[in-house]
C-alpha cells in the first residue's frame, strides 16, 4: 500500500471527528471556504496522483481565490514516488468592485483574473486576463445555472510573465461543474480545459488542448468515489497525454453565517 494512500485515509479518519459545515460551493452569493483532497490511480499511464484543492470568496477587497496542486510520479510501472508537481493559484476580483460603474450589469459578469502556475518541468509563471461568470449573466443562463447550483465560467488569458508570449499566444479556459442526485445519492460532474494558442511550452504541437472530465458519487459522509478522463498536453511526456483515473475524494465545506457576513 502506498504511503500516500495511508496519509489520505488518515486525513479522512481525522476529519470524521471534526464538525464540517454542509453546503454548496456553487452558491456564489454566499461566503464560503471549500476544499478537497483526492487520491487517484491512472490505469492507462500507471501512476498515482495526490491532489489538494481549495476555493474561497471570503477574502478582503472582494477577492476570490482558487488553487490546486497535482503531485505525481513518473508514468509507468505503478509509480508511487510523487516527485513531480503541477498546479495553479488563481486570484479573481469583479470588475465592478474597482470603484467605477458599480451597478453596471455588463461589468458585473466579468472578473479580473491572475493565475500563478507552478510546474516541475518549466519555470513558474503568471497569466493575466479576464473571467466571465455564467452565474452573473443576466437572463436565462444565470437563472438556469443558479437553479441547479451549477457553475459555468470562461477565463481568457492574454499576457504572461515568462518571456515566452511571442506575438500570437493566448489561452481560453472554460469550466463547468454540475451537482446532481440519483435517488438519494449525491453526485457531481466537473469538466475543464485549457486551450493554448501558439503554445511556447509544447514541443509537439503549435496549439495544444488539455482538459479533465470527472464524475463523482458520494459513498459516505463527505467521501466521494470518482472516475476522471484526462488529456494533459501540459505535462511531460507530451506524447503520453491521455489517461483515465479512478480514486477517492474527501471534501470540506464551511459557509459563513448570514449574521456575520460583511
Amino acid at each position: 500500500m502506498s504511503k500516500y494512500l495511508v496519509w489520505f485515509l488518515a486525513i479522512i479518519v481525522f476529519e470524521h471527528f471534526v464538525s464540517i459545515g454542509i453546503g454548496c460551493a456553487e452558491d456564489q452569493a454566499k461566503q464560503f471556504w471549500w476544499s478537497n483532497i483526492s487520491y487517484q490511480y491512472d490505469t492507462k499511464r500507471e501512476y498515482i496522483t495526490l491532489t489538494p484543492e481549495f476555493e474561497t470568496n471570503d477574502l478582503p477587497f472582494d477577492l476570490e481565490l482558487y488553487g490546486f496542486v497535482d503531485f505525481t510520479g513518473d508514468h509507468g510501472h505503478d509509480e508511487t514516488n510523487l516527485k513531480n508537481h503541477c498546479g495553479s493559484f488563481d486570484l479573481f476580483k469583479p470588475l465592478n468592485t474597482f470603484g467605477i460603474a458599480e451597478d453596471n450589469i455588463f461589468l458585473h459578469m466579468f472578473d479580473v483574473a491572475m493565475e500563478y502556475n507552478i510546474n516541475t518541468f518549466t519555470d513558474d509563471r503568471c497569466y493575466f486576463g479576464f473571467r466571465w461568470r455564467g452565474t452573473r449573466t443576466f437572463g436565462g443562463i444565470s437563472k438556469f445555472l443558479n437553479r441547479i447550483h451549477a457553475t459555468f465560467d470562461m477565463t481568457i488569458f492574454l499576457a504572461r510573465t515568462d518571456g515566452r508570449q511571442g506575438h500570437n499566444w493566448w489561452m481560453i479556459s472554460p469550466h463547468l461543474k454540475i451537482p446532481f442526485s440519483i435517488g438519494r445519492v449525491n453526485c457531481f460532474s466537473s469538466t475543464w480545459c485549457d486551450i493554448d494558442f501558439d503554445n511556447p511550452l509544447n514541443e509537439y504541437r503549435h496549439d495544444s488542448v488539455s482538459g479533465q472530465s470527472m464524475l463523482g458519487v458520494n459513498i459516505w459522509k463527505q467521501l466521494y468515489a470518482f472516475c476522471e478522463v484526462k488529456y494533459e498536453d501540459f505535462q511531460k511526456p507530451f506524447d503520453d497525454a491521455f489517461g483515465m483515473g479512478f480514486g477517492l475524494m474527501w471534501q470540506w465545506y464551511f459557509e459563513k453565517p448570514d449574521s456575520v457576513i460583511r
